[in-house]
Protein backbone atom coordinates (compact mmCIF):
# COMPACT_ATOMS: atom_id res chain seq x y z
CA UNK A 1 0.00 0.00 0.00
CA UNK A 2 3.15 2.54 0.67
CA UNK A 3 3.96 2.01 -2.25
CA UNK A 4 1.05 2.71 -3.93
CA UNK A 5 0.62 5.98 -2.22
CA UNK A 6 4.45 6.75 -3.12
CA UNK A 7 3.88 6.43 -7.24
CA UNK A 8 0.68 8.49 -6.67
CA UNK A 9 2.49 11.26 -5.06
CA UNK A 10 5.14 11.37 -7.84
CA UNK A 11 2.86 11.03 -10.36
CA UNK A 12 0.66 14.22 -8.96
CA UNK A 13 4.11 16.41 -8.18
CA UNK A 14 5.27 15.40 -12.34
CA UNK A 15 1.92 16.64 -13.17
CA UNK A 16 2.36 19.91 -11.13
CA UNK A 17 5.56 20.49 -12.99
CA UNK A 18 4.82 20.02 -16.27
CA UNK A 19 1.71 22.02 -15.63
CA UNK A 20 3.94 24.92 -14.35
CA UNK A 21 6.40 24.27 -17.29
CA UNK A 22 3.46 24.43 -19.76
CA UNK A 23 2.81 28.11 -18.03
CA UNK A 24 6.01 29.69 -18.55
CA UNK A 25 6.33 28.17 -22.02
CA UNK A 26 2.86 29.70 -22.99
CA UNK A 27 3.73 33.62 -20.74
CA UNK A 28 6.66 33.99 -21.52
CA UNK A 29 7.11 36.86 -24.51
CA UNK A 30 9.41 35.28 -27.04
CA UNK A 31 11.04 38.50 -27.64
CA UNK A 32 12.07 38.98 -24.24
CA UNK A 33 15.75 39.94 -24.91
CA UNK A 34 14.85 42.63 -27.28
CA UNK A 35 15.10 46.39 -26.23
CA UNK A 36 14.75 49.65 -27.61
CA UNK A 37 17.42 51.80 -27.98
CA UNK A 38 18.46 55.11 -29.32
CA UNK A 39 21.99 55.19 -31.54
CA UNK A 40 24.25 57.02 -33.84
CA UNK A 41 25.70 56.04 -36.72
CA UNK A 42 27.79 57.69 -39.28
CA UNK A 43 26.12 58.69 -42.57
CA UNK A 44 28.58 56.97 -44.74
CA UNK A 45 27.16 53.47 -45.28
CA UNK A 46 25.65 50.87 -45.59
CA UNK A 47 28.61 49.24 -45.87
CA UNK A 48 28.16 45.16 -46.93
CA UNK A 49 28.72 42.80 -43.63
CA UNK A 50 31.05 40.48 -45.68
CA UNK A 51 33.45 43.56 -46.20
CA UNK A 52 33.84 44.80 -42.75
CA UNK A 53 34.02 40.66 -41.95
CA UNK A 54 36.93 40.75 -44.39
CA UNK A 55 38.20 44.11 -43.00
CA UNK A 56 38.52 42.64 -39.57
CA UNK A 57 40.03 39.24 -40.52
CA UNK A 58 42.82 41.34 -42.53
CA UNK A 59 43.59 44.56 -40.51
CA UNK A 60 46.33 45.02 -38.55
CA UNK A 61 44.20 47.40 -35.74
CA UNK A 62 41.55 44.41 -35.45
CA UNK A 63 44.55 42.24 -34.03
CA UNK A 64 43.18 40.35 -31.14
CA UNK A 65 39.50 40.40 -32.38
CA UNK A 66 36.92 37.79 -30.56
CA UNK A 67 36.56 34.71 -32.90
CA UNK A 68 33.40 34.01 -32.01
CA UNK A 69 31.97 37.47 -32.65
CA UNK A 70 33.20 36.82 -36.12
CA UNK A 71 31.76 33.72 -36.34
CA UNK A 72 28.31 34.77 -34.98
CA UNK A 73 28.85 37.70 -37.35
CA UNK A 74 29.76 35.36 -40.48
CA UNK A 75 26.43 33.26 -39.69
CA UNK A 76 24.27 36.46 -40.25
CA UNK A 77 24.52 36.30 -43.90
CA UNK A 78 23.92 39.57 -46.25
CA UNK A 79 23.28 42.20 -44.30
CA UNK A 80 24.41 45.53 -44.12
CA UNK A 81 26.04 47.91 -41.62
CA UNK A 82 26.67 51.48 -40.49
CA UNK A 83 29.82 52.37 -38.48
CA UNK A 84 29.57 54.35 -35.35
CA UNK A 85 31.74 56.02 -32.52
CA UNK A 86 32.77 52.27 -31.17
CA UNK A 87 30.16 50.11 -32.81
CA UNK A 88 29.11 48.09 -35.83
CA UNK A 89 25.27 48.40 -36.40
CA UNK A 90 23.98 45.68 -38.85
CA UNK A 91 20.97 45.19 -39.91
CA UNK A 92 18.65 44.04 -43.25
CA UNK A 93 19.58 45.93 -46.36
CA UNK A 94 15.43 47.46 -46.38
CA UNK A 95 16.63 49.01 -42.95
CA UNK A 96 19.41 50.09 -43.86
CA UNK A 97 17.37 52.10 -46.53
CA UNK A 98 15.84 54.31 -43.92
CA UNK A 99 18.63 55.64 -43.41
CA UNK A 100 20.36 58.69 -45.58
CA UNK A 101 23.82 57.81 -46.80
CA UNK A 102 25.40 60.67 -47.71
CA UNK A 103 29.74 60.97 -48.55
CA UNK A 104 31.01 64.04 -48.09
CA UNK A 105 34.25 66.05 -47.02
CA UNK A 106 34.96 68.62 -44.65
CA UNK A 107 31.74 67.91 -42.45
CA UNK A 108 30.88 64.49 -40.29
CA UNK A 109 27.20 63.75 -40.43
CA UNK A 110 25.38 61.72 -37.55
CA UNK A 111 22.42 60.12 -38.43
CA UNK A 112 20.22 59.19 -35.27
CA UNK A 113 18.23 56.03 -35.43
CA UNK A 114 15.60 54.29 -32.45
CA UNK A 115 15.62 50.54 -33.37
CA UNK A 116 14.90 47.12 -31.16
CA UNK A 117 18.38 46.02 -30.10
CA UNK A 118 18.36 41.99 -30.87
CA UNK A 119 22.14 41.09 -29.91
CA UNK A 120 25.14 43.01 -28.94
CA UNK A 121 28.77 41.20 -28.98
CA UNK A 122 31.65 42.43 -28.38
CA UNK A 123 35.20 41.97 -30.82
CA UNK A 124 37.41 41.65 -27.82
CA UNK A 125 40.77 43.36 -26.84
CA UNK A 126 41.79 44.85 -29.96
CA UNK A 127 43.22 48.32 -30.78
CA UNK A 128 39.90 49.58 -31.15
CA UNK A 129 37.57 47.67 -29.74
CA UNK A 130 33.91 47.74 -30.73
CA UNK A 131 30.20 46.70 -30.05
CA UNK A 132 28.66 44.57 -32.94
CA UNK A 133 25.18 45.32 -32.55
CA UNK A 134 22.48 43.38 -34.48
CA UNK A 135 18.61 45.70 -34.87
CA UNK A 136 15.19 45.12 -36.49
CA UNK A 137 12.57 47.99 -36.91
CA UNK A 138 14.94 51.01 -37.40
CA UNK A 139 12.94 54.24 -37.36
CA UNK A 140 15.07 57.35 -38.52
CA UNK A 141 15.14 60.50 -36.13
CA UNK A 142 17.56 62.91 -37.84
CA UNK A 143 20.71 64.09 -38.16
CA UNK A 144 23.76 66.48 -36.77
CA UNK A 145 26.13 67.93 -38.99
CA UNK A 146 29.64 68.52 -37.48
CA UNK A 147 31.82 70.68 -39.20
CA UNK A 148 35.24 70.05 -39.88
CA UNK A 149 36.65 73.46 -40.15
CA UNK A 150 38.55 71.96 -42.95
CA UNK A 151 37.20 74.12 -45.26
Amino acid sequence: MARKSVIAIVMVLVAVLALVMVYNIQETPINNNISSATLDVYSEGPIELSDVIEDIETASYYEGYDNDTLNWMKSLGDKEVFSGNGTFVIMDADEAGKIPSQYVTDVTIIEHIECDVLETHSLGDTEYPRDVILVKNVKYLGEDVIDMGLA
